[in-house]
């Protein structure tokens, strides 16, 4: 499925602002972007995929896929795979290229029973755009063949697995943001149907066009709120992870694939993360 460009600025790996224009000639990371990126290490993290095919709703859920994330540069190329930040058109706003060890199996369920999923030359970055709220971390990995469950495929070549990144403060804001205008929303809602009421009741033709005005402009300010998409994407509290250097990390994000440097991403579906215990 390919998705729009409104829409994929939503996990660009370098992150996005809610005004500035991505494309600026000045783009720069945020400060100490590779300080942070090197702080990160030994966490072992797992992931749950959930590929879609939009058109006859197949889904295929990959599950069990378990890593390490490390701060150990690969150290050959046929290591890893490119990534969209270190091998993208704005390699700058990446924080460098780190392997993944210890890196498991997924599985999924299918007519054919019970199926792994193969991942190998696994490795993450962060990217992280100067002046934007949030960045993304990415982790990279090579599929050896195509998995399909019904019509929905997860397939042979590199994916990526995105999630928006945020300081304690950038979080905090942009929480603050979305609840603003949930409840911009939920009060021009109430103020439609009151109108639909009051339209209902109305005695003659021209109080009921004047109601069914303002039920139309209320309408159209609850569904036109600005940045409504971009504000869906704001995590709550419980549904971070927290990393080192003040870093929280989305526990939902993007399953997605792309020609590097500059072919048009495309959605595979969405992953849930969530950080696990090295005992375990």
């Amino acid at each position: 499925m390919r998705i729009s460009f409104a829409t994929f600025l939503a996990f660009l790996p370098f992150g996005s602002s809610f005004n500035a224009n991505p494309f600026d000639v000045k783009l720069r990371p945020v400060s100490d972007l590779d300080r942070l990126a090197e702080s990160q290490g030994e966490q072992r993290i797992s992931l749950g995929l959930d590929i879609a095919e939009p058109k006859s709703g197949s889904r295929l859920a990959v599950n069990g896929i378990e890593f390490d994330i490390t701060n150990r540069v690969p150290m050959l190329k046929n290591d890893f795979v490119k990534m969209p930040g270190s091998h993208g058109p704005f390699p700058q706003l990446s924080g460098g290229l780190y392997a993944l060890t210890n890196l498991g199996v997924g599985t999924f369920t299918s007519m054919k029973g019970h199926e792994v999923v193969k991942l190998s030359k696994g490795c993450w970055e962060i990217t992280w755009r100067d002046g934007a709220p949030c960045g993304s971390l990415l982790y990279g990995f090579d599929i050896d063949q195509d998995y399909k469950r019904n019509d929905a495929t997860l397939p042979k070549g590199t994916i990526y697995v995105s999630f928006s990144t945020w300081t304690s403060k950038g979080l905090k804001r942009a929480q603050e943001i979305k609840e603003n205008k949930a409840q911009c929303a939920k009060k021009a809602l109430q103020k439609r149907d009151e109108e639909v009421e009051k339209m209902a009741t109305a005695k003659n033709v021209f109080q009921k066009a004047h109601h069914y005005f303002n039920a139309m402009s209320a309408a159209d300010d609850a569904y036109s709120q600005p940045s409504n998409s971009r504000m869906r994407n704001v995590p709550s509290s419980d549904e971070v992870i927290q990393f080192e250097g003040d870093m929280h990390v989305s526990t939902k994000g993007k399953v997605w694939t792309q020609n590097l440097p500059y072919g048009k991403p495309i959605t595979l579906g969405v992953a849930h993360m969530k950080s696990i215990p090295k005992g375990e």
